[in-house]
């Protein structure tokens, strides 16, 4: 038997070998406490479990913490005593985050994080954490009570410009005649729960929400953040009072509200670590320092009404809306550098772009993005286009608010860099890789948007949101079919072609159905692939 063979026998042999042991390994932390055994060892510095061992440790023993009785003399003890051992260490911040080698110490913030909500106010602490985010209270910083005027037709959060110190009771007082079923108080804007990263730079969920319903409502939040009242979707209450007590001012400038005047003597200077910037479009949450040199609170507001105008026009919206869009500046958040949702989320260094006007006149193509997905709808967005049409209200706010066309709004729409792109996609048109490459997808749409205006895109997308049920289409099929139906017809032109050209797969009941218009293709699309000959362009 050669060296060789032998070799190659072993190296069989051990790969074989080691999936096994690895998952024997892993199956034996199942018991809670060999798990805590190997977390304990691990954090003492004497093993190096692997990562999925040390997921796995944490799994087990959080799942039998759940299921032990307070009486229990086994589990709990061991858990106690390592709490007072190791819990100094169970503070993730931006500088010293947990990761999943700090196995113990994320056990121990789990453990405490559940504990936490079942305490009643009156024993919650301020978690260490507190300091470091959101943030902490300045010294000396008076405590106030506030009377608001809730405007109970406008759903989900309402600010109140007041701030819940980590650790302290906040009183919320509502008359009898007030009290509305399924509205909540809410302590903190930093919504995301990050438990699912490999890397906490914060505490992995840090608010919370309470029902109002008596007439007077304590709680407490060990983290502290901005204080919310919460009304429930399709309520269309009336006004209500609230007031609130024991809280912290904190900035909140409201467009046609806010005096300029107070906002620049006295209302930015407020010591809550938090601030807001509000209309009735959109609201802007950012760290406090963000804006305590902040001057004209008034013509950025402004232009962020305008963005969210451009993104209703485009969508076929009322510009009126129901409620206004958030975006909330987090250390850490749950997906993505940015997300959309309600509200929608970004790191940090978001937040002094968002309230400087000067750079976002020249447009902020993530937060535009971001605030696109709040208005994209699904009906005519099919599979591999989800961050593609998103950028078509990216681009027309580009436009219409920031004065730049698509091609300069985005480096992948430049000349050189479309033509060469387009090029090279039709040596090998690949629909595939036009799902792929967002970049490259949007071309098409771009083409379109050149060729026939911003004019055809709205008319369309309000067709759309005017669709019986019934129309509606029912899969990715019926999509593309739909979507290139109801563009040739919106501007007389067959556009099959052009979509055949880029390798979108149409139907044939499709293609029939707008044979009768004349065909076009743009007139940038390359001569030498161009499959249609004497096909007339836009």
């Amino acid at each position: 038997m050669s060296r060789l063979f032998l070799a190659a026998l072993l190296f069989a042999l051990f790969a074989a070998i080691v999936p096994v042991l690895a998952a024997e390994s892993t199956n034996r932390l199942v018991n809670a406490l060999a798990a805590l055994e190997l977390l304990e060892s691990q954090a003492r510095g004497q093993v190096k479990p692997t990562k999925e061992e040390m997921l796995q440790a944490v799994s087990s023993v959080t799942s039998a913490a759940h299921a032990i009785t307070p009486t229990d003399t086994i589990l709990l003890p061991r858990l106690q005593k390592l709490a007072t051992e190791f819990g100094a260490q169970a503070i993730p911040t931006p500088e010293k985050p947990l990761n999943v080698a700090d196995g113990l110490s994320r056990l121990l913030l789990t453990l405490q994080m559940e504990d936490l909500t079942k305490r009643p106010p009156d024993q919650i602490k301020a978690h260490p954490s507190a300091a470091f985010f959101p943030g902490a209270i300045p010294d000396g910083a008076p405590r106030v009570t506030k009377e608001l005027m809730i405007d109970g037709a406008t759903p989900e959060w309402h600010s109140t410009g007041l701030y819940a110190a980590p650790g302290e009771i906040i009183e919320i007082s509502l008359n009898r005649a007030s009290l509305i079923k399924g509205v909540t108080v809410r302590i903190g804007a930093h919504k995301d729960d990050i438990r699912g990263h490999d890397q906490w730079s914060r505490v992995p969920e840090i608010t919370r929400e309470w029902p109002i319903k008596d007439a007077q409502t304590f709680i407490a939040s060990p983290f502290g953040g901005l204080i919310y009242i919460v009304v429930p979707k399709n309520g269309k209450f009336g006004e209500f009072k609230v007031t609130v007590r024991n809280a912290v001012e904190a900035p909140l400038f409201v467009l046609g509200q806010t005096d300029t005047k107070d906002w620049c003597e006295r209302i930015r200077a407020l010591p809550g670590p938090w601030a807001e910037l509000a209309t009735r479009k959109i609201i802007l949450t950012v760290p406090s320092g963000q804006i305590r040199k902040l001057e004209d609170p008034v013509t950025l507001m402004q232009f962020w009404d305008q963005v969210l105008d451009a993104d209703a026009e485009l969508a076929g919206r009322s510009k009126e809306r129901e409620r206004p869009e958030r975006i909330v500046s987090d250390v850490q958040i749950s997906v993505g550098y940015m997300h959309s949702g309600y509200p929608i989320m970004t790191h940090l260094d978001a937040a002094p772009r968002m309230v400087d006007l000067a750079v976002m006149k020249k447009g902020e193509w993530g937060l535009f993005h971001e605030l696109g997905h709040n208005h994209q709808s699904g009906d005519w967005t099919f599979n591999g286009t989800g961050e593609v049409t998103v950028n078509l209200f990216t681009l027309f706010v580009f436009e219409k608010v920031c004065g730049k066309k698509p091609r300069e709004a985005n480096k992948c729409l430049a000349v050189p860099q479309r033509d060469e792109s387009l090029k090279n996609y039709l040596a090998v048109c690949d629909f595939s890789k036009w799902q792929r490459d967002p970049g490259l997808a949007l071309l098409m749409y771009v083409q379109l948007q050149e060729s026939f205006g911003w004019e055809t895109y709205i008319k369309l997308f309000a067709e759309y949101r005017a669709l019986p049920d019934n129309e509606r289409p029912k899969n990715d099929d019926e999509k593309r079919d739909q979507w290139m139906v109801r563009f040739s017809k919106a501007v007389g032109k067959n556009l099959g072609p052009f979509l055949e050209a880029w390798g979108v797969p149409i139907s044939e009941t499709a293609f029939r159905e707008i044979s009768g218009l004349p065909t076009w293709m743009p007139s940038d699309w390359p001569a030498a692939q161009a499959n249609l000959g004497d096909a007339p362009s836009g």
